[in-house]
């Protein structure tokens, strides 16, 4: 185990042997300014590696992905998801793939390339853009690597984990100076859809702000917390004294990790780890 400066971390099992790299599973996600991935090993179905690195800015990224050499090994299979890049989603009963420039248009803006995934879970089609140098970037180091967005990930992952749930729920994601909120209820996808904040106190009012439009109970409806938030810590703490009912999201029993990433917070890596199970 290695902790480095700034946030950056890197977890790995005492059993992590990279001559036998074709047989681990890498999951990567990509933010503007952060590049996080573990490794699975597939014989084991067990997590053996977390890394994660931040940059200073956006246009340090790539250097972090052609820098980081774990990344070019041969594995058995690979996997990329995309986090808080601009997107919009679409129910499929309205979706028509020769109109998804116009979509985009909306939310994303003039892009050259826009991305689709398919949200089963919730019927719908997600629309996003990442830059070309960075997809470009990761596709010449893992040629086969499949790609997804985050907020497919994080949708799935809710609904497969959370369908028991009959009320309205919120599940808040919160990413550096983004949170991204989702909402179901049923077994069905609500509301999603991301913020931009720069305080705990943005936090709140955004959160309370979905709460009110969606006519939850913030002493009755449950919020479930992921990425980097911590009990206790101030955003915690601020969101504690409005809202009764807070969980931290718990990930797939169908995951396991070996002794020495067991004592990582789950929840804050919660779409980079449950990526696997949604590609």
């Amino acid at each position: 185990m290695e902790i480095g400066e700034s946030n950056n971390i890197s977890f790995s099992s005492e059993d992590l042997d990279f001559q036998n790299s074709e047989n681990y599973h890498l999951s990567v996600e990509i933010q503007k300014k952060q590049l996080s991935f573990c490794l699975l090993d597939t014989e084991k179905l067990e997590y053996i590696l977390l890394k994660s690195v931040k940059a200073n800015n956006p246009d340090e990224i790539l250097q972090l992905i052609n820098n980081e050499e774990i990344l070019k090994y041969n594995f058995f299979s690979s996997s990329v998801s995309y986090k808080s890049f601009p997107s919009t989603i679409v129910p499929n009963q309205l979706y028509d793939a020769t109109k998804k420039e116009i979509y985009a248009n909306f939310v994303i803006g003039e892009k050259p390339k826009i991305k689709t995934d398919i949200i089963h879970h919730a019927d719908s089609t997600i629309l996003y853009s990442v830059e070309e140098n960075i997809t470009n970037t990761l596709n010449q180091i893992q040629t086969e690597i499949k790609e997804k967005n985050s907020s497919t990930i994080a949708i799935s992952s809710i609904l497969n984990q959370y369908s028991e749930l009959k009320e309205r729920s919120c599940f808040l994601i919160k990413e550096n100076n983004k949170i991204e909120i989702i909402v179901i209820q049923d077994n069905q996808l609500i509301f999603q859809n991301y913020f931009e904040v720069n305080s705990p106190t943005d936090v709140l009012y955004f959160t309370l702000f979905c709460f009110d439009q969606l006519k939850m109970n913030p002493n009755k409806n449950e919020l479930y917390l992921s990425g980097n938030i911590e009990k206790g810590d101030e955003t915690y703490s601020l969101l504690y004294d409005y809202i009764r009912n807070i969980n931290f999201a718990e990930l797939s029993e169908k995951l396991s990790f070996s002794k020495e990433l067991q004592q990582i917070m789950k929840h804050q890596y919660f779409t980079l780890f449950s990526q696997l199970l949604c590609v």
